[in-house]
Order: structure tokens, then sequence, then C-alpha cells
């Protein structure tokens, strides 16, 4: 335990997610002077009271927000074996900052670029092109990555848009919606959700996205639709599948129902 690290996170961090506060605190009671330890993710789950999946979640979202890096893997990059983290103090600023922004060695942060080992939770800038050839929009060729969020030091103006004016926009410059360097790619590879559930979510999430909504008439707007898409499959909104301890994600019959309609 640091106990450097730990004030330096209770004072710095720079989210409004008490979940992952709490994550970023247990990775600093295992961490050295440096910010590195290597604790399972069903220790973190322990020690923040969830299960494994909401564990890998919330360790997914800190890496996102470039709170927490993969340096390296315990046992040379098998995959399965005991990660290695870092948490990233320079970002610790207490202003929530912009996923790859430079830090204070001039180093980006930024997820994705990092070249870590297999089976990490840090998302390889090249991505998996076998996983992700038939799942999104493969009409629409791409060489752009996932969009970073604004940086909120100084509060500038976040503008939003629909979900069909995102697509127009991907399609204008020639960019997939979610590219193949997309982190949703790896994350799924590593949890056990294929290939065919991430295009068969994908579909949903258009269908539901692109549809005005029940209560107001209005379209949904965000800033970042890749980010609003991970936040759908890692959190399952649509429930089209389910996970047992050590196994791959299994089809529900929403899901068997979902892959149907995308095939």
């Amino acid at each position: 335990m640091s106990v450097v690290v730990m004030a330096r996170v209770w004072a710095g961090y720079p989210g409004d997610s008490s979940a992952e506060l709490l994550a970023l605190l247990a990775l600093a009671d295992w961490s050295d002077d440096e910010g590195r330890s290597f604790p399972s993710v069903k220790a973190v789950g322990r020690k923040c009271r969830v299960g494994k999946c909401q564990a890998q979640r919330l360790l997914h979202r800190l890496i996102d927000a470039g709170l927490v890096v993969v340096i390296e893997n315990a046992n040379g990059g098998k995959p399965g074996a005991t990660r290695r983290y870092r948490i990233v103090l320079e970002r610790l600023t207490g202003l929530a900052d912009a996923t790859g922004s430079e830090n204070a060695t001039g180093r980006k942060s930024a997820t994705g670029r990092k070249n870590a080992p297999d089976g990490s939770h840090l998302c390889g800038e090249t991505g998996s092109e076998n996983a992700t050839q038939h799942v999104i929009d493969t009409s629409i060729t791409t060489k752009g990555r996932a969009g970073a969020r604004p940086s909120r030091a100084g509060k500038p103006e976040c503008k939003t848009e629909t979900l069909q004016a995102f697509l127009d926009r991907m399609k204008e410059v020639g960019e997939k919606p979610i590219p193949e360097s997309d982190p949703i790619f790896r994350y799924a590879a590593e949890v056990g959700i294929s290939p065919e559930m991430l295009a068969a979510c994908w579909s949903v999430f258009k269908r539901k996205q692109l549809a005005p909504a029940v209560t107001t008439g209005k379209l949904k707007s965000y800033a970042d639709w890749r980010a609003t898409f991970r936040n759908a499959v890692r959190e399952n909104w649509y429930e089209l599948w389910f996970m047992l301890e050590g196994e791959d994600a299994r089809w529900t019959t929403k899901g068997e129902q979902a892959r149907r309609v995308a095939t």
C-alpha cells in the first residue's frame, strides 16, 4: 500500500463516478509509490464488493479515461495471467480530462495507443481485423480511431448530435462508425463476447437510437456515439447475452432474435 498514491487519488480524482473512484482506490491500496500494482480482476471485485464482470467494466473505464494503463503481463503475455497496472499519477489533477490528452511526461496516455500484451485491458491501435471484418458497417472504410471525449477543464461547450447525423458525418469523411481500432473489440474478445454478438448489438443499438424517444418524441443526442455504444456492450443494455463463470457469453432469447435479424 502506498499512502502517497492513496492521497493523490483522494485529492486528484477527476471523475464523478464513486464506483470508478473506489476501483482506483483499490488499485492504489496495492500499489507502490509509482502507482504500480498487479491484482487479479477477482481481487479488485472483492475489494470493491462487486462481481468479476463489474470489476472488469470499472477497470476498462479507468483505462479508457487514461487514469490507468496496463504496463505488462506478469507471465510474459500469457492470456489470463495477472496484469500489471500503473495509475497515471499525472492525470490526478482534480479536473475531468479527455482521453488522449498529454500527460506531464509529454507522452499521450490514450487508450489504444500502448503496445499491450495479448489479453491485456489495453487495446492496440491496429485492432483485430478478423474480429471486425463482418461486424459493423463494413461497407465504409476507415483509418480513424474512436473519438476522444472533450476536456471539462474550463467547461467548454459540449456539442451533441443524433446518431443519424453521426452516421452521415462518418460516411462523408470515409470512416466506419465503430473503427477496427476501437477498444470495444479487444474488450469483447477478452470477456468472451463474439463478433456476431457485437454485430447484433450494433443492429439493435442503431434501431433503438434512430427511433424517437417514446416520452418526448425526440431523437437522442450524444457527444460521443462510439463511447455510448461501448457502454451498451459493456453493460449489456439490450440483454442479448448472458455469462457463466469461466465461459464465453451465450445468447439469450432476445439475443437470438437479434442475431437472426442482423444476419
